[in-house]
């Protein structure tokens, strides 16, 4: 299996020692036709060399890049100023920005939620607090009114709440109709029970076959 060393290449400053000989063993390893398993190993063997080379090239080109900004920034100590000023100058501006924002989206809020009173009342569902997405931008108008695409978002999330709440009333009917059915059940049994008499194995079964009834239904 041929081989290739990664040692054997270095920079200084924008010259790429050894890369002619690291090249040669490079040109040196071929592909080749697979017809046994034993090929198929050596291939996948000498496939892995090469692998190697790419985090290597990737690796050089890192660090010829980081030298280079080294040499740029020295050489341009401008830059840094630049740079620094104009993070400087974008958090300041955010410092004042965002909380006008902020209060111009809780201002939104408090003019929202009668609205969403409202809706839910026509629903019958309990209302809600305003989220917060409810002052995005995509739902108010540049004269900062809530646009038509806010009053259906509030109608589609009252009618999701709105169905929830028949969802639960429903299972909760059902529910309660299954416990009124279970006492039903064995009260019809405990009424069918003669006191006086005496019940094998078999009687014992008939009695229950209601509430087997039940338990089959139920599940």
């Amino acid at each position: 299996m041929k081989t290739v060393d990664t040692d054997l290449v270095e920079i200084k400053g924008d010259e790429l020692f050894g890369a002619k000989e690291f090249l040669a063993q490079l040109q040196n390893i071929k592909a080749f036709d697979i017809t046994t398993n034993t090929e198929l190993a050596q291939a996948k063997k000498q496939r892995a060399v090469v692998a190697k080379v790419k985090p290597f090239i990737k690796k050089l080109h890192k660090q010829y890049q980081s030298e280079k900004e080294a040499e740029f920034r020295t050489n341009n100590p401008e830059f840094a100023l630049i740079e620094e000023l104009t993070n400087d100058l974008l958090q300041d501006f955010d410092n004042e920005i965002k909380p006008y924002v902020a209060s111009i989206k809780e201002q939104r809020l408090q003019r929202i939620q009668p609205i969403i009173d409202e809706i839910a009342g026509n629903y019958n569902v309990d209302t809600y607090t305003a989220p917060t997405e409810y002052a995005n931008e995509e739902y108010w108008t540049q004269t900062n009114n809530p646009a038509s695409k806010l009053d259906k978002k509030i109608v589609d999330d009252v009618r999701i709440r709105e169905f929830e709440k028949r969802k639960q009333l429903a299972e909760t009917a059902i529910d309660h109709r299954k416990d009124k059915k279970l006492k039903d059940t064995i009260k019809s049994i405990i009424d069918s029970i003669d006191r006086t008499a005496l019940y094998d194995g078999n009687d014992v079964i008939k009695l229950l076959i209601p509430l087997g009834e039940f338990i089959k239904e139920d599940n």
